[in-house]
């Protein structure tokens, strides 16, 4: 409420303002912010400013701003052609309580941005050349490119991390101390004529111990998981992998892929699991040849960049029906997952630091990989293939897997001591072990793997590798 009193003295108006203590506050801050002489100055402006129709407050915080601080964001505003400024908006002023650093959000055009930004930032300007903050641009890292093409096509970055510095390389004084690959993809976008607005976030007047902290910060990335990164794109694609999941019961209905390897109750395959799934199968059931005498390597597929290849195949080929229709490949995946689920529930019993593995190995890549293919091969023999899925029924209780015995196989001459036995790495070698092992399994009459036959199977591979070699070595060398 106001109430007026007409009292001519010096040609001024004087007014009696009652309002509450939270606005007053606001006006108080307005004066601090502002640097005015008094309560009347800033009321002055403040109804000025309303009659304008302007109201931009240049500086606006909840916080008591430091006056050289509060002398740094005005030359800031002066310097950079922000969009705030352009469009006549305040700068907040925010306090990071924790480095007691001041900062604001705001955005700049592309051009702009690289007109004024300084990489080469450093910790303490007086030893410039010994406290580099930054690392060194990885320009042939994937994700470095990725971002340089993002950048290319409109891409609007945020957040990067900057201090506003005049005290070296003046004409620079947008010091990047987070977001460096984000600066260097600005650059090649313009070069490109793409100048689009991007987010910053400015600090001021650090001190050494604040810029330290704030770089640490700005520079710790926590790598997003590689089988997230599968998650996310398969989530692009028509969900025939998903389907096929549910209808396997390799997923639980309304599950999704899971974004890294569990051990617990929630576990659930990722989507490289799946996919190498898919792509072994058919290879497996395409295979032409003796693969008994052969030292045969499953595939395993690529995982975080582009999705592989090789699975995009099969997703092509089937995709229009939006589904994996193939009846033996559903077959086999419900025999996949009868023996993770049995596998899940026996080895509970096992007595081992190890258990929590154990009741998972199906899903290691290198069994998974190698089961699928074994399963397509084996299309080809009935009676073979009948054993081979069997494999959970005739366990009487144990762990069809016998994750005990296959810990302890090895190669005598090959394995080190740091080998933990087969099923517990993914190289080739591991899946070629594997393969063997199934094959072996499926024309035995024995019901359980044993550690016995874990080890024939082993020598057996290498065997048959070192006759792939040497007779790929004799014809190199006699030409037939």
């Amino acid at each position: 409420m106001e109430e007026k009193e007409q009292e001519i003295k010096e040609g001024k108006l004087k007014l009696q303002f009652i309002t509450t203590d939270e606005l007053w506050d606001k006006v108080l801050k307005y004066k601090i912010n502002s640097g005015l002489k008094n309560n009347n100055r800033a009321v002055e402006e403040l109804i000025n400013k309303a009659l304008e129709g302007k109201g931009d407050i240049e500086i606006f915080s909840e916080d008591s701003v430091p006056e050289d601080t509060l002398e740094e964001i005005g030359d800031f505003r002066n310097a950079i052609s922000t969009f705030e400024k352009k469009h006549g908006q305040p700068f907040l002023i925010f306090l990071d309580k924790k480095s007691g650093a001041f900062y604001t959000e705001c955005h700049l055009l592309g051009n702009e941005f690289i007109k004024f930004s300084d990489p080469n930032s450093t910790i303490d300007p007086d030893l410039e050349e010994l406290s580099k903050a930054n690392r060194e641009l990885e320009t042939d890292n994937y994700y470095y490119e990725q971002m340089v093409s993002d950048a290319k096509e409109g891409r609007a970055f945020s957040d990067i991390i900057i201090e506003y510095n005049t005290n070296y390389n003046e004409v620079k004084p947008l010091k990047i101390l987070g977001g460096q690959h984000r600066n260097q993809a600005i650059i090649e976008a313009v070069k490109d004529k793409v100048n689009i607005t991007h987010g910053i976030k400015v600090y001021f007047n650090l001190s050494k111990e604040q810029r330290e902290d704030i770089m640490r910060i700005a520079n710790t990335n926590i790598n997003v998981a590689t089988d997230l990164r599968d998650r996310l794109r398969e989530d692009v694609l028509i969900p025939i992998l998903k389907k096929f999941g549910y209808e396997t019961g390799m997923l639980k209905q309304w599950e999704n892929f899971g974004d890294k390897r569990r051990y617990d109750d929630e576990f659930s395959p990722t989507v490289r699991m799946m996919r190498s799934f898919i792509v072994n199968f058919f290879h497996g059931k395409e295979y032409k040849g003796d693969i008994d005498k052969e030292a045969h390597v499953p595939y395993l597929c690529k995982s975080g960049k582009d999705i592989d290849s090789e699975y995009m195949k099969y997703y092509n080929k089937f995709k229009s029906k939006e589904k994996f229709d193939d009846d033996k490949l559903v077959e086999a995946g419900k025999m996949f997952a009868k023996l993770h689920n049995t596998q899940f529930k026996n080895a509970e019993k096992i007595k081992s630091s190890a258990k929590r593995e154990f009741k998972i190995k199906s899903y290691n890549l290198a069994i998974i990989s190698s089961w699928a293919f074994a399963s397509g091969v084996l299309q080809s023999s009935s009676d073979r293939l009948k054993k081979f899925y069997s494999l959970p029924d005739l366990c009487n209780g144990d762990d069809p897997l016998s994750a005990v015995e296959m810990a302890k196989s090895k190669h005598k001459i090959l394995d080190t001591d740091s080998y933990r036995g087969l099923g517990t790495r993914s190289d080739n070698n591991e899946r070629g072990r594997l393969l063997q092992l199934f094959l072996d399994y499926s024309k035995s009459s024995k019901p359980k793997i044993t550690e016995q036959m874990c080890n024939a199977s082993i020598s057996m591979f290498h065997s048959n590798l070192d006759r792939k070699k040497a007779e790929e070595s004799t014809k190199k060398a006699y030409g037939v």
